[in-house]
């Protein structure tokens, strides 16, 4: 390499003893054996080469950004899992554009995204089935629709059914759940399988208020229950933030927390397992669910004939303060 002048992947290939399109193929998230391509990555790093991003667009006729569909970013679950794909995506020189769910996807599309991936999507959303028709590379995170994609998600009923096991076993007969949005995956599986535990255990339904995973509707829906006639011993959130609302609700009625109501909620963020707060709740696999997120959305891109995935990684109840006995 002559003095003075930036080191080429060339350089790069001349120095690890590969081809270019195996160099350009390791930086470019492609197939290269591990071995291989953490090679070029430290040659890369040590010769100071930095891929021209111009230029691997026109030849690879990718601009190495993706698309991720979000909505409610007040709940604390999407800026973490937002986080997670980030990470993902830097490890393969890819970056994120980001876009509301109410906005038309064509936006991203005119950035010239290489894929997108929707963690927000509901039933009777077109946006989803109009671009699996185009062939266009796109995964569902934590979300699932009648559509020929792939998907990742967490196994919503098995998390369902550990809290119903969880509380039945504390001897809670009047259970309550805060639902959300009616035609999120979420939701909607998430309270079918908390419904299906109850009839397998022989226990009266639950009672249920929708909420639109909304914090003020599930405060006041929170209230409404414990002032009623027939108070739940216990109120599971579909997601943490309407069940930190019943936690709030709570308080300001003065019930104790766990010796008079035990409260549960879903996808154990951060706040959770704060000290003062201790809540008992469903973890959902964040990393895990980005990761394989990220991998399937560029097994897509490489291969847009590749048959529709279904992945269901394992969910795990958390229990800390604010379940107890009946």
């Amino acid at each position: 390499m002559a003095p003075g002048r930036p080191p080429t992947s060339v350089d790069v290939a001349r120095a690890a003893g590969t081809s270019q399109a195996t160099v350009s193929r390791a930086l470019n998230g492609g197939r290269v054996a591990a071995a291989t391509r953490d090679r070029i990555l430290a040659i890369s790093r040590e010769l100071g080469y930095t891929p021209n991003a111009a230029a691997r667009s026109m030849v690879t006729s990718r601009t190495g950004l993706v698309g991720v569909v979000v909505s409610d970013l007040t709940n604390p679950f999407y800026p973490e899992f937002l986080e997670e794909i980030a990470a993902c995506l830097a490890g393969r020189r890819q970056h994120m554009v980001l876009q509301n769910a109410g906005e038309s996807v064509e936006l991203l599309l005119q950035q010239r995204v290489d894929g997108i991936v929707f963690t927000a999507a509901v039933e009777g959303s077109t946006a989803v089935a109009d671009l699996v028709a185009r062939r266009f590379p796109v995964v569902l995170a934590n979300r699932v629709l009648d559509a020929a994609c792939d998907t990742v998600e967490g196994d919503h009923p098995a998390g369902a059914a550990a809290v119903v096991d969880h509380l039945a076993g504390l001897g809670h007969r009047r259970i309550a759940v805060l639902a959300g949005l009616p035609g999120a995956s979420t939701s909607a599986r998430r309270l079918a399988g908390i419904r299906s535990r109850l009839s397998a255990l022989g226990l009266p339904a639950a009672t249920v208020v929708e909420t639109g995973f909304d914090y003020a509707r599930a405060v006041a829906a929170a209230t409404s229950l414990l002032t009623g006639s027939s108070p739940p011993s216990a109120i599971v959130g579909l997601n943490d933030q309407v069940a930190f609302a019943a936690l709030n609700a709570a308080a300001a009625l003065g019930v104790a927390v766990p010796s008079r109501l035990s409260v549960a909620g879903f996808d154990d963020v951060r706040q959770a397992s704060w000290p003062t707060i201790g809540l008992t709740t469903v973890r959902q696999p964040q990393a895990a669910m980005a990761a394989r997120s990220v991998a399937l959305l560029n097994e897509r891109i490489d291969d847009p004939a590749l048959p529709p995935r279904h992945e269901v990684l394992p969910a795990e109840l958390v229990v800390r303060s604010t379940t107890g006995p009946a």
